[in-house]
């Protein structure tokens, strides 16, 4: 190589790891406004706060960097855009739509995530003794007690962590995705939308818990596909300590989906079989820790300081209503309430129900959509909620479609490339768990499920012929006019 041809060797990559002008402005405009809302608005850790948006805000952007720049994807600079308005557009919902009401006095005081904010003050206030606090799992509150001993309390900080981590775990599918897909195509880089779905947006200024369960179960789940497929090199070490690790925290902040980590582990034993070579050994170890796994970290939220959790009174009472919570007496129902009538009775029901209590999940609060828009620009968390649950209603519809023709052909042509299979078993399983293990409809819980199903319905966008889409969508919305119909008729007759 001649020094002319060395020189341009070195320019070429010194702009591929340059930040873009149009990411270097907007992060200069986010630091900008944001500190300067921040300084005028927070009393309590304004500094760490001011210092945190601008670590997670660089870091974050590196990550982005780093990514595009390892999967070779010009075109996944989007990633650090994507970033960069995601953080504005917390800022802007932190401000209109949470801080508010985060108020023990509010009216609308009694929202999970609203305890959580003080519980977990709370929590360090007492010395880490959980005995004032009455919740199944406490340990989402060792989490955000953490942060707040760290970092100080208040709104901003965990907002700006939870982007973070839903970062991280964006990053983690875009990497995966394009691992699996094996041929890049001209739309690879729309699975970067991942960092934009509303739901994920709204949960993450919350003190909530459901976006933390969603990256740690794709951490647990992706990692052990990616090794079994053979899509990355991986040493099986650390695919048991990020495993590990990430259904440790499962356990300790919701318990209860440590069950569906299991199941995906031990199906994805089953039918990820790549052609070069199977693994069995550590197949056989794999299953024999998903085992102690479900047998051993249920016991964890007792530890903690919560209440004990009990799998076997846990799956009874997924299958059956009676001394359910759904039927206790603080429980409103509507008049011919489509929830109400999908409560199962025994196995079979459970079996029978859940296929329309899945789509129950996916659209609700569809059909209705009314919004009062004095409630949103009053800052109410409900309305607020609400309509970021639309709207994410409104893309699983749209999206369906897609991730039903991904599975189809997943299933085809699985001799070809079984590494597809990843998306839609650790999909599929989860959200199994949700709609089956929480009998009340709480669109926040697929929210677990949120960025699986995202990555499954890119792969179909992708991936699939128009002919396959197009058969996958007469068939899901034909299903949809049938269950609208029965909807109408339910309600009016």
């Amino acid at each position: 190589m001649d020094a002319a041809s060395a020189r341009n060797a070195i320019s070429r990559e010194k702009r591929s790891v340059s930040i873009p002008k149009g990411q270097v402005a907007l992060l200069i405009l986010l630091l900008g406004v944001g500190s300067a809302l921040i300084l005028a608005t927070i009393q309590q850790a304004s500094f760490n706060s001011v210092f945190l948006l601008g670590f997670v805000a660089i870091g974050g952007l590196v990550l982005c960097q780093n990514t595009q720049i390892r999967l070779n994807d010009q075109s996944l600079k989007i990633l650090g855009y994507f970033w960069l308005i995601k953080l504005g557009l917390s800022l802007l919902l932190l401000y209109a739509g949470w801080m508010p009401q985060l108020d023990e006095s509010s009216s609308a005081w009694g929202y999970d995530p609203q305890r959580y904010y003080f519980q977990a003050q709370e929590l360090i206030d007492y010395g880490w003794s959980t005995d004032f606090i009455s919740l199944n799992y406490v340990g989402i509150l060792y989490y955000y007690g953490a942060i707040f001993y760290v970092l100080g309390h208040n709104p901003v900080i965990p907002a700006l962590i939870n982007a973070f981590v839903t970062l991280v775990a964006s990053l983690y599918l875009v990497k995966v995705g394009y691992e699996i897909k094996r041929q890049k195509g001209p739309r690879d880089w729309t699975l970067a939308f991942a960092l934009l779905l509303p739901e994920l947006l709204w949960f993450d200024v919350m003190t909530s818990r459901e976006t933390l369960v969603a990256a740690l179960l794709l951490f647990a789940m992706l990692t052990t596909g990616r090794y079994l497929a053979r899509t990355a090199p991986l040493s099986f070490f650390k695919v048991l300590a990020i495993v590990g690790l990430s259904v440790l925290a499962i356990a300790a902040v919701r318990t209860s989906m440590v069950f569906p980590v299991f199941i995906s582990v031990v199906l994805m034993i089953l039918l990820v079989k790549p052609q070069r070579g199977s693994r069995v050994v550590q197949r056989a170890i794999l299953v024999v820790a998903a085992a102690v796994i479900l047998i051993v970290l249920p016991g964890i939220s007792g530890y903690l300081g919560g209440y004990d959790f009990d799998m076997g009174k846990a799956l009874q009472q997924a299958s059956s209503a009676t001394g359910n919570i759904a039927l206790s007496a603080d429980m409103e129902w509507s008049e011919n309430s489509i929830g109400m009538l999908l409560m199962p009775e025994g196995v079979l029901q459970s079996i029978l129900f859940l296929p329309p209590r899945m789509v129950l999940y996916l659209v609700a609060p569809l059909p209705n959509i009314w919004l009062s828009v004095s409630d949103l620009l009053a800052g109410s968390w409900g309305s607020w909620q609400k309509l970021f649950t639309l709207l994410s209603s409104v893309i699983n519809v749209l999206a369906i479609p897609y991730a039903l023709a991904s599975f189809a052909q997943s299933i085809k042509r699985r001799k070809e490339n079984v590494a597809t299979l990843v998306f839609h078993v650790s999909y599929l399983v989860t959200f199994v768990a949700i709609a089956g293990g929480n009998l009340i409809i709480h669109e926040r819980y697929r929210v677990m499920a949120t960025l699986l199903l995202w990555g499954c319905a890119w792969l179909g966008a992708t991936t699939c012929s128009k002919r396959l889409i197009v058969s996958a969508s007469l068939l899901w919305y034909g299903l949809l006019t049938f269950g609208a119909l029965f909807y109408l008729g339910y309600k009016l007759l």
